[in-house]
């Protein structure tokens, strides 16, 4: 604020001051900033015409001055050629010598054509007073009667050229109009803004002025010779019904004027400047001169203007440009539309001055920035974990090293000392850094090294990542350069952590998928190279679900460890063994025997998966059976795309799997019948939709705390036929692959709706009924519609409809997910996420789901008892979920023991085999 009061004082004073003062160098400005915008008009469709005494008039009527009676005979000429009104631009204030009669008959015609106006002009007498011209004698007589007269007197300015003239003027008062207005009044005498002042003019020694006005530039006035006219009257057709004007336009005759409204010319004859003056008056084009205080109030606004002005500007001088440019604009502007001449030379060097000041005060506003930014600077190279060290580009000596390089170094003194002595990398990192240095300081660029250098240390090696930049002086000389190190060995053992992560499996340290594609690509690619043999096994154990469900995850888990040791051993090094996913595993053997070497090795695979599983002694040793099935394929009889050979060997397991005992199975064409079979059930479930072979039963839900029944979860069955009862995972699958379930999950919607309405009508206390929806179900926005239309069909309360969806689809698409739980949130409808704790949901996301209920999945729920992972895990999701305003369900309680533990951790409702199985509607019923 301090600042901008400062540049807009000085503005306002140096206005003040310019407009009080108005020196020479400022006007001189005006003007030409005038000359430079003067506006340039074309003569209008009824011109004034100039009769021009000119040089060829001269040379033929001879020596100026001529007889009046050479005045007479043109003025009679126009007469008759019809002139409107004659004005004559010379002056008469003495007797023709030569022709003392001619006098006399000049005034007889001036009197026989009656509108005609007579030039007068101001002239300085002996006493220093000024005073007009005396008029000829025979003129201002009463006895020659009274005849209009016009001043001739032109303002002429500082550098001496005429702009404009006084519209009124006089001798004691401003009573004698110009003479361009005196013929505007004569032509006009209804617009006349006084009574023509006439040949009796007062005997006052003053010559007063007033009405200053500024002429524009016009072009086109007709003009004729004075002699020709004379001597052919046929010139003078165009003169009728218009304004006359006679004068000099002959060189040397003292009848020009310096005015830059000559255009290209030096001069101007004065007749023509007051023929364009009269153009200008009866076109409406004279310019007015701003008064005093509109010019101050023009420069206050050009001054004000730089507050307009960004406070940040990349373009600053481009700026400064238009803003000093800003009053002459504005001043071209009033000119050419408003025909009002404001001076801009006090704006703009008030503007100029404001600028000044205000340049200064940013300039010392950027230097006290400077040096913030640089304490600043200083202040985070003290304080960053980064070592950064300047070094000089001569000898590489350390000039700055700030504190974590010092930390780096350890004992060893820096600053001074060669780079290359001082700082404790190892030989090879150093002269990695030393190829570096120089680079940077050659090329004059930024450069990394790609590879991490070695320093060492007491505690050891470190791993530093290191940029050289090159350093220049003001000058812009190469000064050094900026060498940055930065210490990333937790990073890289981080990172390699991850990378093993990402490419193998937690559980049993195998190569995942990721890292099997990466292996099967370098496996074909050798195989095509080398012309040699691969095969792809591809294996499955069998029954494991049952050791899942019946010993729990943790058995299995320990099952699946056993067995990736054993399938490691078996194979060679060149060999890749990776798990697949779930109890899938997948052996790449390159380099195989054909048929017959690729049979061998599934049968060892399939041998060794046959061996009874010995646990630790965390299971009391346990023993267990085991067995797998093997699909091969092998490279390149049966293709050479990895997705291909995969899906062949998957096909072939499970091929191998429908045998009734251990096997493997070579992948052959029959095993694309399967596929048909698939495709078969497929269209047996389309078929049983259309024919509501669909049923769902219920599973209830029960609270911890004094057990009641408060909700239940509908669960699909297919009753394929009176005998067979085909639960959810013979036909799930399918129907996910082949978008059944969208389909499907709008039946369950509706039908869960319609049985409560049916309970209601019976007088039953209903409870919510959890519907399961799946992830194709939320990628798809129908669902809306079918909850909303369930609801209108049945027109049960919203909150007895719920529905579920898994953490894992929940997180598929978050941000679509949410916005269509909202929608679904809005018609009242309850929502849960289903199997908690199994995907990968973020707590950002967590919150924004518009859902009133987690399910804590089963696989939790069955090892509480005795893991205190999974025990921790469901104490952690409790509080999440009551801290976020949630219920919490607990799937699968099926002991007691279970039951008292999730009580105790405060856990809202229970649902399992404990307090019931999925039952259909007639016995679900009886617990209303």
């Amino acid at each position: 604020m301090v600042r901008r009061q400062a540049w807009w004082l000085a503005g306002l004073g140096t206005a003040l001051l310019l407009a009080w003062w108005y020196p020479p160098g400022v006007h001189r400005l005006d003007l030409m900033a005038y000359d430079l915008l003067l506006p340039t008009r074309p003569a209008s469709a009824q011109p004034p015409v100039v009769v021009a005494i000119d040089d060829d008039s001269l040379a033929a009527l001879g020596r100026w001055p001529w007889p009046r009676a050479l005045h007479a005979q043109m003025l009679d000429r126009l007469h008759e050629a019809g002139a409107r009104s004659i004005a004559i631009a010379v002056l008469f204030s003495e007797p023709d010598r030569l022709d003392p009669t001619s006098d006399a008959a000049l005034a007889a015609a001036i009197a026989r054509h009656g509108q005609v106006v007579l030039a007068v002009a101001p002239a300085q007498q002996a006493d220093g007073q000024m005073d007009s011209l005396p008029l000829l004698p025979a003129l201002a007589t009463p006895g020659s009667g009274s005849h209009p007269l016009g001043h001739v007197d032109v303002e002429m300015d500082l550098d001496g050229q005429s702009r404009g003239l006084y519209l009124q003027a006089g001798n004691g008062r401003a009573s004698l109009p110009a003479l361009a207005m005196a013929m505007y009044q004569l032509a006009a005498p209804a617009t006349a803004a006084q009574p023509l002042a006439t040949a009796s003019l007062r005997n006052a020694r003053t010559w007063v002025r007033s009405q200053e006005v500024l002429l524009p530039r016009i072009t086109g006035l007709p003009t004729l010779s004075f002699a020709q006219a004379l001597q052919s009257p046929k010139v003078l057709v165009g003169v009728k019904d218009r304004a006359v004007f006679i004068g000099i336009t002959a060189r040397g005759l003292g009848g020009e004027l310096v005015t830059p409204l000559a255009g290209p010319q030096s001069t101007l004859p004065a007749v023509l400047f007051h023929a364009e003056a009269f153009e200008a008056l009866q076109s409406q084009a004279l310019i007015q001169r701003a008064g005093a205080l509109t010019g101050l109030v023009f420069a206050l606004l050009a001054i004000s203007s730089l507050a307009l002005w960004p406070l940040r500007s990349g373009r600053r001088v481009l700026l400064a440009g238009v803003m000093l440019g800003l009053p002459l604009l504005v001043s071209g502007l009033l000119l050419a539309y408003t025909q009002l001449w404001l001076p801009p030379a006090v704006p703009s060097v008030a503007l100029a001055v404001a600028l000044v000041f205000w340049v200064a005060g940013k300039l010392r506003a950027v230097n006290r920035q400077l040096l913030r930014s640089r304490q600043h600077a200083q202040a985070t190279l003290q304080a960053i974990d980064d070592a950064v060290i300047t070094i000089d580009a001569v000898h590489q000596s350390i000039r700055f090293a700030n504190p974590s390089a010092q930390r780096q170094a350890g004992a060893q003194k820096l600053l001074g000392q060669s780079l290359h002595s001082a700082y404790p990398l190892t030989v090879e990192s150093m002269e990695r850094l030393r190829e570096a240095v120089h680079t940077c300081l050659a090329q004059r660029s930024r450069v990394y090294l790609p590879q991490f250098l070695s320093l060492q240390t007491p505690h050891g090696v470190r791993a530093l990542r290191a940029t050289t930049s090159p350093l220049s002086s003001p000058e812009g000389q190469l000064d050094g350069a900026v060498l940055v190190f930065s210490d990333v060995t937790e990073a890289v053992a981080a990172a390699r952590e991850l990378d093993y992560a990402a490419s193998h499996d937690a559980l049993t340290g195998l190569p995942n998928r990721t890292q099997l594609h990466e292996r099967l690509t370098l496996t074909l690619s050798r195989v095509q190279r080398r012309g040699s043999q691969a095969a792809i096994l591809f294996l499955d154990l069998d029954r494991f679900k049952h050791i899942n469900d019946s010993l729990g995850h943790r058995t299995g888990d320990a099952v699946l460890k056993v067995l990736a040791l054993r399938l490691r051993e078996l194979c060679r090094d060149t060999d890749t063994v990776a798990r697949w996913g779930g109890d899938e595993f997948v052996l790449v053997l390159e380099d195989v025997d054909g048929h017959d070497g690729a049979a061998s090795a599934a049968a060892k695979v399939v041998e060794a998966l046959s061996l009874d599983i010995v646990l630790g002694p965390q299971f009391n040793h346990m023993r267990l059976p085991s067995a797998g099935s093997v699909g091969v394929v092998l490279v390149p009889q049966d293709g050479c795309e990895m997705e291909e050979l995969l899906s062949k060997a998957d096909m072939a397991m499970y091929h191998a799997k429908a045998q009734p005992r251990a096997s493997f199975q070579f992948w052959s064409e029959d095993i694309n019948t399967r596929l048909h079979d698939r495709l078969a059930l497929e269209i047996e479930l389309r078929q049983a939709l259309r024919d509501d072979l669909f049923l769902l039963h219920y599973q209830p839900q029960f609270t911890f705390q004094n057990p009641r029944l408060v909700g239940m979860e509908a669960l699909m069955r297919w009753q394929r036929t009176p005998d067979q009862l085909v639960m959810p995972s013979g036909f799930i699958e399918i129907a996910e692959e082949s978008d059944l379930i969208v389909d499907m999950g709008a039946w369950a919607v509706l039908q869960a709706a319609r049985q409560v309405a049916q309970w209601l009508q019976a007088g039953h206390q209903a409870v919510p009924i959890a519907v399961n929806i799946s992830a194709r179900q939320c990628l798809n926005r129908d669902l809306v519609q079918v909850v909303r239309l369930a609801l209108l069909e049945t027109k049960i309360p919203p909150h007895l409809l719920r529905l579920e969806i898994t953490e894992t689809t929940a997180m598929t698409d978050a941000d679509q997910v949410i916005g269509l739980l909202r929608e679904i949130r809005t018609l009242g409808v309850g929502l849960s996420v289903d199997d908690f704790g199994t995907g990968y949901s973020s707590l950002a996301y967590l919150k924004r789901f518009p859902i009133d209920e987690l399910k804590i999945d089963r696989s939790f729920v069955m090892d509480i008892a005795t893991d205190k992972d999974d025990a921790a895990i469901v104490r952690a999701t409790i509080a999440l979920a009551h801290g976020l305003g949630l219920k919490v369900v607990a799937e699968g309680v099926e002991t007691e023991e279970q039951s008292r533990m999730l009580a105790a951790k405060q856990c809202d409702i229970a649902q399992g085999y404990l307090f019931g199985r999925p039952q259909p509607l007639d016995s679900i019923t009886g617990l209303l």
